[in-house]
């Protein structure tokens, strides 16, 4: 054929084909999943793992189950690890997973986090797609005869596949797939078991939709219906003899979680282990102490006899085994970390850490607790650190509502800011000392998210019987937020997004603008007055252009609404207050000048005298123009 001068491409037109639907397929799922959830993720990067030489007992135990589990009398297919809050269970399955990836015995992980400013790891609306992911880049996918070819066929055969039931989505991007290679007589991806592993299932606490029902209403879904949902998905799976993994759970041991591992069908494939005093795990707490207060020591330049051992030992006898009790006290001896600039003034008396350390030695158990409940020590320390704050329950009102925004809508601190500070730098003053309980974004205009260090803390601030004379109610909760919306709205309402104030509206029981009594309305209504309201009018009657039309005419419509209703609901009959006048008054010029339909003078009659119209109802009144959706 004569000398070559060119490049001959030894690549079948099908190989080529196959690598497209490949790199198609992972674009696909990558949009799609919570990728914060992956063990080893940027947003992991400073979760807690076990340090060297602890949890060793137990780390081994788990280990020796994965490789060798199927060596048992009964053997099982889902270990399900257990234990109190603050027992160390993420840190535990954080650990397995880097040792597993090492011994190429991972298969995939997902990591629930009722506290991470992302959403996608409180729901389990990603957790297939992230775990379909992570086994379509396993490298021992390439082993098993054309399994990465049928997850990529299902996810071009049906784009919406996402959309389905959960246990559909794993049968077809997961299940399926295997089973078409074991009945091709593939050999197995390893000859290793292959791990699969969940942490913090109770953590998974986002509740996205509602089921129809026979009557034409929907049933609300709680928490536990998508765990268990979760659950039974990965039984069902873990049951087929094609399904080539085994799968670790983690979870505190919730009543559902409980209930459904009890049941004969769970309980025969799964093996439990408890995280309780058989792994010894004062041992390890001891050890973890060693190693922080050795740090300490070198930055502080501190004697090698602090702390004694006195004071050493009766540190991890109050920890009684809890991990998150030891961790929140170093970080609470050690203050906050050096060049930080979101933190306040040292309190007198706590400005060293040894001053610190003497603070947690001598806490005292509470005098009114009749029995020492297994969270005391806990609760003792958390109500210490809290009351380090100038004005405590002014904090508490910051962390509820932080804890709130979390849940519904999370907002960047800097805009939570904006909305709840007082006067500049308060901050500062109500967060500050408590940065051993909750991450403060040091850069102030980047867009983190506040962050509670454990989940345990919001539990703690969260129930009236652990934090007693600090608790603060839901509705005070809801009141603040609103009565803070109304004193800095002037400032910066244009600097907190439609979205996040729509997103306010109503859920969980928080309902923006909305004051629960008519005492806190008038307590409220200075600032009211002070607000331009035709300002915020004409700001909610003109399209953002960021925005999708359909969002951003719902936010407007609705925000309107709302408005228009939570500055009458407290008015009498006879005359309005002089906030709704301003208020009402300001929208109705503004929104009739946009071309908006308005109530009529009729609908505004019978609203002041005859019976308050609910904020649903005002909902029908408000329309905006055609023309509003043009950019």
């Amino acid at each position: 054929m004569g000398p070559n001068h060119g490049t001959i491409n030894q690549n079948s037109a099908s190989g080529e084909l196959e690598e497209e639907s490949y790199l198609a397929a992972l674009d696909f799922l990558s949009k799609h999943m919570a990728a914060g959830a992956i063990h080893d993720s940027k947003e992991r990067c400073d979760a807690p793992k076990c340090m060297p030489e602890t949890r060793v007992a137990v780390q081994d135990e788990i280990l020796s189950w994965i490789t060798d589990g199927q060596k048992d009398a009964e053997p099982k297919r889902i270990l399900w690890v257990t234990g109190p809050a603050g027992t160390g269970k993420t840190a535990i399955l954080g650990t397995i997973a880097e040792r597993c990836k090492a011994k190429k015995m991972l298969g995939a992980t997902f990591f629930f986090s009722s506290f991470s400013g992302s959403l996608a790891r409180r729901s389990k609306t990603h957790i297939v797609s992230t775990l379909a992911y992570q086994l379509l880049e396993h490298e021992g996918l390439d082993q098993v005869g054309q399994v990465r070819a049928r997850i990529c066929q299902a996810i071009r055969r049906s784009p919406a596949i996402l959309k389905k039931h959960l246990q559909t989505q794993l049968d077809e991007l997961i299940l399926l797939p295997f089973q078409h290679g074991a009945s091709m007589g593939a050999r197995p991806m390893s000859e290793h078991r292959i791990a699969i592993i969940i942490d913090g299932l109770d953590e998974c606490d986002r509740v996205e939709e509602d089921v129809p029902v026979s009557d034409n209403s929907r049933k609300r879904r709680t928490k536990e219906d998508e765990q268990i949902e979760i659950l039974s998905a990965l039984l069902h799976a873990a049951t087929d003899p094609s399904f080539p993994f085994v799968i670790v759970i983690a979870s505190r041991p919730e009543l559902a979680i409980r209930e459904f591992f009890s049941t004969d069908l769970a309980g025969s494939a799964t093996r439990e282990l408890f995280l309780d005093d058989k792994y010894d795990p004062s041992a390890d707490i001891r050890l973890f102490y060693e190693a922080k207060f050795s740090s300490i020591r070198r930055r502080f330049k501190l004697s090698p006899e602090w702390p004694t051992v006195k004071e050493l030992l009766k540190l991890v006898a109050n920890a009684s085994g809890q991990f998150i009790y030891a961790a929140t006290v170093m970080r609470f001896i050690e203050g906050p970390p050096p060049g930080s600039q979101n933190v306040a003034p040292a309190v007198p008396g706590l400005r060293t850490p040894h001053q610190r350390l003497v603070r947690i030695i001598e806490l005292r158990p509470r005098a009114h607790t009749p029995n020492v409940r297994p969270l005391e020590a806990l609760d003792i320390l958390y109500d210490s650190v809290v009351r380090t704050c100038s004005e405590p329950l002014l904090s508490m009102k910051w962390l509820c509502a932080i804890s709130l925004h979390g849940k519904r809508w999370p907002a960047p601190a800097r805009v939570l800011r904006l909305w709840m500070e007082q006067s500049p730098g308060e901050e500062v003053c109500v967060l500050g000392p408590l940065s051993s309980l909750i991450y403060i974004p040091p850069d102030p205009n980047c867009d983190e998210l506040y962050s509670f260090h454990h989940k345990s803390f919001e539990d703690f601030f969260s129930d009236k019987s652990r934090c007693v004379d600090l608790y603060v109610l839901p509705i005070q909760t809801n009141d603040f937020i609103s009565h803070m919306y109304f004193r800095n709205m002037d400032n910066h309402f244009d600097r907190i997004p439609k979205s996040v104030l729509h997103q306010a509206l109503g859920f969980g029981g928080l309902a923006m603008f909305d004051f629960s009594s008519a005492d806190v309305f008038k307590t409220a209504e200075g600032s009211m007055l002070s607000c331009n309201a035709r300002r915020w009018a004409e700001y909610l009657a003109v399209p953002e252009m960021d925005v999708p039309v359909s969002d951003d005419r719902v936010y407007s419509k609705d925000l309107i609404s709302v408005m228009f209703y939570a500055v009458h609901v407290w008015c009498p009959k006879i005359r309005c207050r002089r906030a709704c006048k301003h208020w009402r008054e300001a929208i109705l010029e503004v929104v009739r000048g946009k071309g908006w339909t308005v109530p009529s003078p009729m609908d505004l009659f019978r609203d002041g005298w005859v019976r308050h119209y609910t904020s649903d109802e005002l909902r029908y009144f408000f329309n905006m123009p055609y023309s509003y959706t043009d950019r």
